[in-house]
């Protein structure tokens, strides 16, 4: 950014620089046009003086047409720029000529238009033509002495052939050191009138080469103009006009805007180009000093960042590393914070296991209580005599034994919290079969999927189970009652939605078969235990089936109220 002012000056400067090269070559090659104006300029005065000698002399070597010959050629011999030259008659007849030859030009409008107006002028080779080359007719009035007019004398100055070779073949220095000229495309001559009298190129090709924009005659002035254009084909051109006779006579000089001028639009090219660069590189060391003294680092910061946040690694310390105040500030932040997160973590891994380590015990001490009291129990039914009390607390046994089963299966569940269900329930329901009277002649169908419940609703259902089977065999006959085989089916189910479904049937119950007396505490213990499930519970009695199912959906652990 600092270097950027003194680039954008330096190529202002360079644009200067190459439009006061475009100016300076401009002045060069107006000045070799005016060079070939000054030279087109005085031939014309010679030809004007010549025939003002000759405007004397004609009326009497008009009668001597062999000597006026002589004298015609000898004018044309003795100046190099002369090419023709010749007395026109009054009645258009040339006969006195350099060359020889005799011309009727009477009928010439531009012949006829000079003899109505007589003055010296400057036309167009349209009066006399001397081969194909382009030439100015300068033509001088010669008058009797009686003031008539006795015809008029002619002499032909060619095209600025010679003259545009010259300025063509010619480099001039300009001011600023640069070599201008040979690019000249054309010289041309035309009048105040805006007739062009002389080209060395063809009128179609002339078209093509002057300016698109703006006219000729607007060049045109008392003074030597230069102007950059284009022309009718679109190619970059130099007009340069100079005035051969004030108000009367131009000389148009036609150059190569791009060839004149290629080797200053190089160096304005070469000076914009400088600049650029060295920005480029200025940019290039700002940008090497940001990666060297912020970017890596920042982005060693990054990588050490995401290792953390990936692994829980610490970053190596590097005693090389020497980054700016600023950075090393945040890295010891970072590692500051990266010391904390680790301990706070440490620290509640470890509460999570003290906390993990503290339920398995209490699980561990209530399945040695319940075994204790299933002890208890069992001692108080060898001391009771009658058979329903003996019937009742063995009832009330089996449920503290499927109670501590649970526990003990909890207190050896992993660290995740979720209990095996199916394996509980499995263990439940053939640990009441086995202890049911005559618990050997019933035939059990277990079908479960594998299903893992948190503890809220993993307890309550292995006590469903418990006391669905124990219902379940109630309502059995007595074993080797008409020859009926004694089975039990139990279904546990869950579905994609994690809809759980429990089920379990007794496929031997017969309507006239004697049913034990029951007072209904097995009934409520399932409602209590699918009230805590939140499930809905269903009894069917038909045809021979006792059958009980429970729907309920396995729910996502939620932390008790006021707990984190």
């Amino acid at each position: 950014m600092a270097l950027l002012p003194i680039g954008l000056l330096d190529v202002l400067q360079a644009q200067n620089v190459a439009e006061t090269a475009r100016d300076n070559a401009e002045l060069a090659l107006l000045a070799l046009t005016e060079q070939a104006a000054v030279q087109e300029r005085l031939a014309i005065g010679q030809a004007f003086g010549t025939e003002a000698v000759l405007a004397l002399l004609l009326p009497e070597l008009a009668e001597e047409p062999d000597r006026c010959r002589q004298f015609m050629q000898s004018i044309v011999t003795a100046n190099d720029r002369f090419t023709f030259a010749g007395f026109v008659e009054a009645d258009g007849d040339v006969d006195c000529t350099s060359d020889g030859k005799t011309r009727d030009i009477g009928s010439n409008p531009e012949v006829e238009r000079l003899f109505a107006n007589p003055v010296n002028t400057v036309t167009s080779s349209e009066i006399v033509r001397i081969g194909e080359t382009p030439i100015l007719n300068v033509v001088t009035p010669v008058f009797a002495p009686d003031e008539t007019l006795f015809g008029l004398v002619l002499i032909a100055i060619p095209h600025a052939s010679r003259t545009q070779e010259e300025v063509g073949a010619q480099e001039q220095i300009d001011g600023s050191g640069t070599r201008v000229g040979g690019a000249l495309i054309d010289l041309v001559t035309f009048n105040a009138s805006g007739s062009i009298l002389t080209a060395s190129r063809s009128p179609e090709e002339l078209e093509m080469i002057l300016p698109a924009q703006t006219s000729f005659l607007d060049l045109a002035g008392t003074r030597p103009t230069a102007k950059s254009a284009l022309d009718r084909a679109g190619n970059s051109r130099i007009y340069t006009v100079a005035p051969i006779q004030q108000q009367r006579l131009y000389v148009m000089g036609i150059w190569d805007g791009e060839a004149s001028l290629a080797r200053q639009d190089s160096h304005a090219l070469a000076s914009s180009v400088l600049p650029a660069l060295m920005w480029l590189v200025s940019l290039g060391v700002a940008l090497f000093a940001v990666h060297t003294l912020v970017l890596r680092h920042l982005t060693r910061l990054g990588r050490q960042m995401a290792l953390f946040a990936a692994a829980r690694r610490l970053p190596p310390e590097t005693a090389s590393e020497t980054p700016p105040t600023e950075i090393q500030r945040i890295q010891r932040a970072f590692l500051d914070m990266t010391d904390a997160l680790v301990r706070d973590e440490a620290s509640l891994e470890n509460a999570v296991r003290e906390k993990s380590v503290l339920v398995k015990e209490i699980h561990h001490r209530v399945k040695n209580n319940l075994q204790l009291i299933s002890s208890i129990i069992s001692l108080q039914i060898r001391s009771v005599e009658g058979s329903e009390a003996k019937h009742a607390l063995r009832q009330t046994q089996d449920r503290v034994l499927s109670m501590a089963t649970i526990h003990r299966d909890l207190y050896q569940t992993s660290e995740t919290g979720l209990v095996d269900v199916t394996h509980l329930v499995h263990e439940v329901v053939t640990k009441s079969i086995e202890t049911a009277p005559d618990g050997e002649t019933i035939t059990l169908d277990l079908e479960t999927d594998d299903i893992r419940l948190f503890p809220d609703q993993a307890v309550p259902m292995s006590l469903l189970a418990s006391e669905a089977v124990i219902n379940a065999i109630k309502h059995m006959p007595p074993p080797r009652t008409g020859g009926l085989q004694r089975r039990i089916e139990v279904e546990l189910r869950e579905d994609t939605e994690r809809n759980c479904l429990f089920s379990i049937s007794n496929s031997t119950f017969r309507e006239e078969a004697p049913r034990p007396q029951s007072k209904g505490m097995g009934r409520k213990l399932m409602r209590a235990f699918a009230t805590q499930l939140g499930a809905k519970i269903e009894t069917q009695e038909r045809d021979g089936i006792y059958r009980l199912t429970v729907e309920f959906k396995a729910s996502e652990f939620s932390p008790a109220p006021g707990t984190f």
